[in-house]
């Protein structure tokens, strides 16, 4: 997912320990070990450490460490191989969120040893580290404040230089396919079977294009695509959660909505609940809920139906002048823990949008293209076009660009969401077209994925691909 949020500079995420050697897979030591947050699914772990270069194009040269974890299926009788999974992001921690998919994708796993890890530049695997820069909490209206961010976005790249300076030219796309592919051998897997969620979609589908002949059972969904603009893609995202807002309320308005009794009362309410967060931020029992922060987490929360009626409780509670439950949607992005502590993921966000898209912009540029911004998406469009600045002083742009195809690659299910508001429908169908071995499942619902307790049809469908490699009829939809 290419997330709506403001910046948030965040330190260097610490690697956990790991016990003793209990398994060992050809020039491959896996240690006992456990994943982050509690283990809903009752498995044991095993962690590992693959060597990866720093630069594909210098295999000899300076090298990196990738953090891998595993757990092994409960039947080896029936075992089918090993499911490599990636959450998205870009950034996401397969440390951080492999104990939730392992009872999330339950079902498929009584066949599969389940795989993850931290992905180059994320937690554990080489993390990028940038500097505590503070940037304003609001869209810039004078000239002196556009400069105070630009130059606010200037400190922000050259302290991820200073600190991390040799690693970002190596964060694209394709780098980290390549990674993909010695986590494959390390596993003694002939052929990778793989699940990859938003951005981890795109992970697979470069993977595809670089090692077809490896390509097993893959599952891409809602991989969002790499084929647009950075300016392109953002407004799609705004687009898409203006879209999501309203169906939010409709549910919302479905019953006892604490925002009103018609979608204009409801909109005006949110409306003045962002205004509000603009010129008196809410208290929240630490930092202040801002208008910056009340849209990240909107964004958030709309992309997740499952939870709306969480979402609706926060949205009253902010409306008393409470913002603590809203601000907890966006620690989900920065990675905040109830300890206080957070994540890189900012930061490896940024680097990996700023390297994988090739169009920048100075801050004049970007002033210029926040009206049709607000146009597309009146309450996301602004913040979510100031993104753009991120890569504006960024060093590096474009490495993650290279074409998609995946011929010769064993059939790809990809899965997309009509009501998807992070990975548009038609960025899928897209991907799904550049693939020559690419089979799409369309699931016609909302929210940012669609596969794991979703809908019942979705989770079907793919469980009998990757228990039998049976495919959906092409436009086959649920």
């Amino acid at each position: 997912m290419r997330s709506l949020v403001r910046w948030v500079l965040v330190p260097v995420l610490l690697a956990t320990g790991c016990g003793g050697t209990t398994a060992q897979d050809p020039g491959t030591t896996w240690s006992a070990c456990a994943p982050a947050g509690v283990d809903a699914a009752g498995r044991s772990w095993e962690c590992a450490v693959v060597r990866a270069p720093l630069d594909y194009r210098e295999p000899d040269g300076a090298s990196i460490d990738l953090a891998v974890i595993r757990s092994r299926t409960a039947d080896p009788a029936q075992r089918l191989g090993s499911l490599v999974y990636n959450p998205g992001g870009p950034g996401g921690s397969g440390f951080e969120t492999v104990a939730a998919a392992a009872a999330k994708f339950a079902a498929a796993l009584d066949r599969y040893d389940l795989v993850s890890w931290d992905p180059r530049g994320v937690g554990r695997s080489a993390p990028v580290v940038c500097g505590a820069v503070e940037l304003p909490e609001r869209v810039p209206r004078s000239d002196a404040e556009w400069a105070e961010l630009d130059a606010a976005s200037g400190q922000f790249a050259d302290s991820c230089s200073a600190e991390s300076g040799r690693l970002l030219p190596h964060l694209g796309l394709f780098d980290s396919a390549r990674d993909i592919d010695l986590i494959r051998a390390a596993l003694g897997e002939e052929t990778l079977n793989f699940l990859g969620v938003s951005y981890g979609g795109q992970l697979g589908a470069a993977y595809a294009t670089v090692f077809p002949h490896r390509v097993g059972r893959m599952v891409l969904d809602a991989p969002g695509t790499p084929l647009r603009t950075f300016q392109r893609s953002l407004l799609d995202q705004a687009e898409g959660s203006e879209a999501a807002l309203r169906r939010f309320l409709a549910f919302c308005l479905s019953g006892s909505c604490p925002l009103g009794a018609t979608e204009p009362e409801a909109l005006e309410r949110v409306d003045a609940l962002l205004a509000q967060a603009d010129s008196a931020p809410l208290p929240t029992g630490r930092e202040p809920l801002t208008r910056a922060v009340a849209v990240a987490a909107l964004g958030i929360g709309l992309a997740a139906p499952e939870i709306w009626p969480q979402l609706t409780t926060a949205l009253a509670l902010a409306l008393s002048g409470d913002g603590s439950e809203l601000i907890s949607y966006a620690d989900l992005f920065t990675g905040r823990a109830p300890d206080g502590s957070v994540s890189n993921f900012a930061a490896i966000n940024t680097a990996v949008n700023c390297a994988d898209y090739p169009d920048v912009y100075s801050a004049d540029q970007i002033r210029a293209l926040l009206p049709a911004f607000a146009q597309t998406s009146p309450r996301f469009g602004e913040l979510t076009g100031l993104r753009l600045l991120e890569c504006t002083h960024w060093p590096v742009h474009g490495v993650g660009r290279d074409r998609l195809d995946g011929t010769g690659a064993a059939p790809i299910l990809l899965l997309g969401n009509l009501g998807d508001p992070q990975a548009r429908y038609d960025w899928v169908r897209e991907v799904a077209d550049a693939l020559a071995s690419g089979v799409l499942l369309t699931y016609d619902g909302v929210g940012h994925g669609a596969y794991g307790g979703v809908n019942t049809c979705v989770d079907a469908v793919v469980n009998a691909y990757l228990d039998e490699g049976t495919l959906p009829a092409p436009e086959t939809r649920c």
